[in-house]
């Protein structure tokens, strides 16, 4: 039974306000969160609740279809409290914009019966195919799959050539399956995201139809099949543009809430030398960096959907560099994020080492966050260079 809704108008600030109204309940589970390795279905069911997941869905399946922006800003103030928790929502909520770039099937196929229905991923294209008739025969092993324990369905990468060696992003697909064809390994220890849950996910010999595969090349060149039905101007953005600040908006609201806890801990903090922290140059110094670049990245972040959107409104060509600056934007605010957050720790004083230090456990999510291949900003910075000297575009997940 199909269970589309009518959507109802809700202003962005009411996301934000429903966001801010989740604090304590986060930073009461945030420690539990990190013990059970994965967010709690309690959890879960109020970022649900609040329409978070839907805020870039198609409005035909219940969705606000809202500038990414807003999303972000929600991620930002989730993360702010409890980094893992602000990560899955990131992560796993950027999929509901994403099944509106396939064919409208699938999103029956996933949200038909449940419009709660959450999707996972990995896109490491490590998954293999042999052709049958209308689709695939699909297999692989996947990591890093934060939030699967949740989720219903996954985009897993793979590609449809046999061929061994580096892959093309003409052939890099997402395959969309369902839990019933998975298997999720519980693997997950780590010293920072402990309570994102992203664990292995194992397919073995699963039927995966031609609608529900996805080509980063279509997403690159805004001409995905799903674009026919979703018509809203946020399905024709660059699929690059719209999944890079999934992995790197809760890096900036975590240093948010590294900062914020910095500063209440060291408000009536003594040096070893018995000089107040509050008043000493280098302690405030830090906080003011820090402060600057959480400004910088959401800022940035804002300009970049705004100017985006603006070009598909007026229906114009997304120019290279516009593509590979907001590419590089998106990289390097998770560097500076994870600069500033390090230097408020060396700030902190010998205690803040210890275990449950607030500013220690915020450095470690953000030391995870940084190792996202997506926020990887040293080849970036050489394309972006190269473009702005002339040259063409290399990145193709801008």
């Amino acid at each position: 039974m199909t269970l589309i809704q009518e959507n109802w108008e809700i202003h962005p600030d009411e996301f934000i306000s429903r966001a801010r109204k989740l604090h304590p309940a986060l930073k009461q589970r945030a420690q539990k969160t990190r013990e059970d390795r994965r967010v709690p279905r309690e959890t879960i069911q109020e970022l649900k609740d609040a329409g978070f997941f839907r805020m870039m869905r198609p409005k035909k399946w219940g969705g606000y279809e809202m500038n990414p922006k807003y999303f972000y800003d929600v991620v930002f103030e989730i993360s702010r409290v409890c980094p893992s928790t602000g990560w899955v929502l990131s992560v796993v909520g950027v999929h509901d914009w994403q099944m509106a770039l396939l064919d409208d099937q699938a999103a029956q196929d996933v949200w038909g019966d449940d419009l709660d229905t959450l999707v996972c991923s990995s896109y490491m294209p490590t998954g293999k195919t042999s052709s049958v008739e209308g689709g695939v025969i699909f297999n692989g092993t996947w990591n890093f799959s934060s939030g699967c324990d949740h989720a219903k369905w996954a985009f897993l990468g793979g590609t449809m050539t046999s061929s061994e060696g580096p892959v093309d992003l003409g052939d890099i697909k997402s395959f969309l399956v369902p839990s019933s064809d998975f298997e999720i390994i519980d693997d997950w220890y780590t010293t920072g995201l402990q309570g994102s849950g992203s664990k292995t996910i194992v397919v073995k010999d699963a039927f995966v139809p031609l609608y529900r595969i996805h080509g980063f090349k279509e997403g690159y060149e805004c001409n995905s099949p799903g674009i026919k039905t979703n018509k809203a101007s946020i399905f024709k953005l660059p699929f690059g543009q719209v999944f890079v600040r999934a992995v790197s908006m809760p890096s900036v609201g975590t240093a948010q809430g590294a900062l914020d806890a910095y500063c209440e801990y060291n408000k009536s903090r003594l040096s070893s030398t018995g000089v107040p922290a509050s008043t000493n140059p280098a302690s405030l110094h830090a906080a003011t960096v820090a402060n600057s670049a959480i400004r910088s990245a959401i800022l940035k972040m804002h300009d970049a959907y705004d100017s985006l959107l603006g070009y598909v409104e007026s229906k114009k060509d997304f120019p290279d560099y516009v593509r590979v600056e907001y590419r590089y934007d998106a990289a390097e605010a998770v560097t500076s994020c994870v600069s500033a957050v390090q230097d408020l720790l060396s700030n902190s004083g010998g205690r803040a080492i210890h275990q449950g230090n607030a500013v220690n456990d915020f450095l470690q999510d953000m030391q995870a966050f940084r190792q996202h291949a997506a926020n990887q900003p040293h080849a970036l910075d050489v394309n972006l260079g190269s473009v702005l000297f002339g040259e063409p575009n290399t990145d193709h997940f801008s």
